[in-house]
């Protein structure tokens, strides 16, 4: 659970940035969702019985239109290429709003979420991603300031821990948050279908891999957060858990949904009443999430509306891996921003096949309510 020091302490957001099948940036995969359109394609990789895998890659063409030198290094491929591209167009919208209104004056702290480490050998080395964002100027990066977090989906939610104590501890002004993921490399598909994971013409419990990259600017400051019709959207700390029933090979344990009922109580410490209006969740199309989602949900009723929406986007995009979290995150307040003006809450939460569960509550807020900061 999250630490009962930090609960009075909120993340603001001031800059949100995405790119997914659906969308080349923020406005664009939320009209797209809220229009239910899908990503989903048959693509160019197959299965062991020769079916093509269904996937949500993004568009070739939107590769060729990010115009930025690449450190390539040995062994670079698509993947890689993508994974860096995406990642520099999520992080150059989340800053854009802060940097065109000369909030930005210092290097910004990053915390990326990163795949488990039984998935990093198929993922980009970490060393060549952090590279090219540095060698990117416009980014307003700094080497040691960037912190990897290697627990998978559940890492963009987790981080808005240290996001915390970066910017109320270390007295950052702001800190970037997220992750960039593609699982468009042929040994992380071939896994993913030999555990009969994905999605074909012969195989229905499974999931759409896809790729796409959220990042978040989050601050301390009140003032400095994207507002709408006086509203500006906060972060309270996250709650976390851990499943013993999860979907990794050395898990033995009954599956119970306990984990991400942990990491419900955790957002919902302080939360008074029953005015959560959606519960935005990472579930992917796999059977295997549906419990937990169902357990956790009906133990903490007591905070949720009782017409409650559950969004799940990803019949949209697609698995989006370790940008997950972000994507959520910045999806959810995006709606909050765009409706009427009032109070209202959302709970966001991500689960990895590991044992990391992380939930948050993302709320809209009167700005003119917050002392200035």
């Amino acid at each position: 659970m999250s630490d009962p020091i930090n609960n009075t302490r909120k993340a603001y957001i001031a800059g949100i940035g995405m790119i997914t099948s659906v969308g080349a940036d923020t406005d664009m995969t939320a009209i797209a969702i809220k229009a239910e359109y899908s990503g989903y394609r048959s693509g160019d990789f197959f299965n062991q019985q020769r079916q093509p895998m269904t996937l949500s890659p993004l568009p070739r063409a939107l590769f060729d239109e990010v115009d930025i030198h690449i450190d390539e290094g040995a062994y670079y491929g698509a993947q890689y290429d993508h994974i860096i591209k995406m990642a520099f167009v999520a992080l150059s919208e989340a800053l854009r709003t802060a940097v065109s209104r000369q909030f930005i004056t210092a290097p910004v702290p990053l915390i990326l979420a990163l795949p488990e480490e039984s998935v990093k050998k198929n993922y980009i080395p970490i060393d060549l991603l952090t590279r090219n964002l540095l060698n990117q100027s416009s980014l307003h990066l700094k080497p040691e300031w960037i912190h990897g977090l290697s627990t998978g989906r559940a890492a963009g939610i987790q981080g808005i821990n240290l996001a915390l104590r970066a910017l109320y501890e270390q007295g950052h002004d702001y800190v970037l948050l997220g992750g960039s993921d593609s699982y468009l490399d042929d040994p992380r598909l071939d896994q993913l279908d030999k555990d009969e994971r994905v999605l074909a013409p012969n195989r229905t419990d499974g999931f759409a891999p896809g790729e796409g990259a959220g990042f978040l600017l989050l601050t301390r400051h009140p003032g400095q957060a994207l507002s709408h019709n006086g509203n500006i959207i906060g972060l309270s700390p996250p709650g976390m858990g851990e499943e013993p029933g999860n979907l990794h090979d050395d898990s033995d344990q009954p599956y119970h949904g306990d984990g991400l009922d942990q990491a419900f109580k955790g957002a919902l410490t302080d939360n008074h009443g029953n005015n959560i209006h959606t519960v935005y969740t990472s579930m992917n199309g796999e059977h295997y999430w549906a419990k937990e989602c169902a357990v956790a949900m009906l133990r903490n009723e007591a905070h949720l509306q009782e017409k409650i929406t559950v969004a799940h986007p990803a019949d949209c995009y697609g698995d989006l891996g370790t940008a997950t979290g972000p994507v959520l995150i910045g999806l959810a307040a995006y709606e909050l921003l765009k409706t009427d003006p009032g109070p209202a809450s959302h709970l966001v939460y991500s689960a990895s096949d590991g044992p990391a569960r992380a939930a948050v509550r993302v709320e809209k807020i009167d700005a003119r309510s917050i002392a200035t900061q």
